[in-house]
């Protein structure tokens, strides 16, 4: 089955703009029941001017029901980058976050700041993170007794936010658990010649019905040319950065050689030093010898 590849941009703003689907992406994700939805903000794509990429976003407010079966209001901050950027990118947007709901008007002022939940989809891996979901959930500890606290805080929850992180590259061969199946919509060594097109061997069949939703962008022609043009930015960024990688590595190679330029000549001003002083030591060995076997100062 050929669908958009979802780590596009375009493909994944288009399932992300079905409410339904949108709920069932982010209850995977988050292995909690989201009840409502709602997408505050369309979409947010900020150029990262040190490599010339842009890292995709969308926000959305939800009504979840955690494990506990309460009812919680909370923002979700989705944040998605098919390269690696500087991880201070998403920092700085994750404090944006927090100051525009600080700062922001009713309705969602009139019930308070909210708590935030970041999710992060990589297409690329990060070293030390080895597993392909993770998430960062917050432990309230008794720095005393040395025990967790089973409490609920406001305090807490709007000044802390728990975190996943989805690297698509470490999809494991064989998926048991239910984000690991949902995560085969994403598996790119099924890339077909156009990357913006993944041709899917198998289908959970729990997810054929996003899988079917992801191939409608494929006969939909003002979409597809989007995709065609992002995989070209694609290319063109992966030029630059094979360019600027070599420009780094002729740059160090340079470097080095200057530096071992510097130490053989200091190296050589050591020995000539080291030459001169034997000769002047030699010189003044002679001299006495010569003066002990009765020449004069004068001879």
């Amino acid at each position: 089955m050929k669908i958009a590849n979802p780590l596009y941009d375009h493909a994944f703003k288009y399932l992300m703009a079905n409410d339904r689907l949108a709920k069932k992406v982010l209850s995977v994700i988050l292995d909690k029941e989201v009840l409502e939805l709602e997408l505050t903000q369309q979409e947010m794509v900020i150029e990262d001017q040190e490599r010339r990429f842009t890292l995709y976003r969308l926000d959305f407010k939800a009504v979840i029901r955690d494990e506990d079966g309460r009812r919680q209001t909370v923002l979700i901050e989705l944040q998605k980058s098919k390269l690696p950027t500087n991880i201070l990118r998403f920092r700085s947007y994750l404090g944006l976050s927090y100051a525009k709901r600080t700062a922001e008007t009713p309705p969602v002022a009139e019930q308070g700041p909210l708590p935030i939940i970041s999710i992060y989809i990589l297409g690329y891996s990060v070293e030390d993170i080895p597993v392909m979901a993770a998430r960062v959930n917050r432990r309230v500890m008794d720095l005393s007794r040395g025990v967790e606290l089973n409490i609920r805080s406001d305090f807490i929850d709007l000044l802390t936010h728990e975190c996943y992180i989805l690297q698509v590259r470490r999809l494991p061969e064989v998926r048991r658990s239910r984000i690991e199946r949902f995560m085969t919509l994403f598996n790119q060594a099924w890339v077909a010649e156009d990357h913006f097109i993944l041709d899917l061997a198998e289908v959970p069949e729990e997810f054929r019905d996003i899988a079917e939703y992801l191939q409608r962008p494929l006969q939909e022609e003002e979409i597809l040319s989007r995709l065609r043009a992002e995989e070209e930015l694609d290319i063109l960024f992966a030029q630059q950065e094979a360019e600027k990688e070599q420009l780094l590595s002729q740059l160090e190679e340079a470097r080095v050689r200057e530096e071992e330029a510097r130490i053989r000549e200091e190296e050589e001003r050591r020995q000539k030093e080291e030459a001169l002083q034997k000769a002047r030591e030699t010189t003044l060995k002679m001299a006495r010898l010569l003066l002990q076997s009765g020449m004069s100062p004068e001879e």
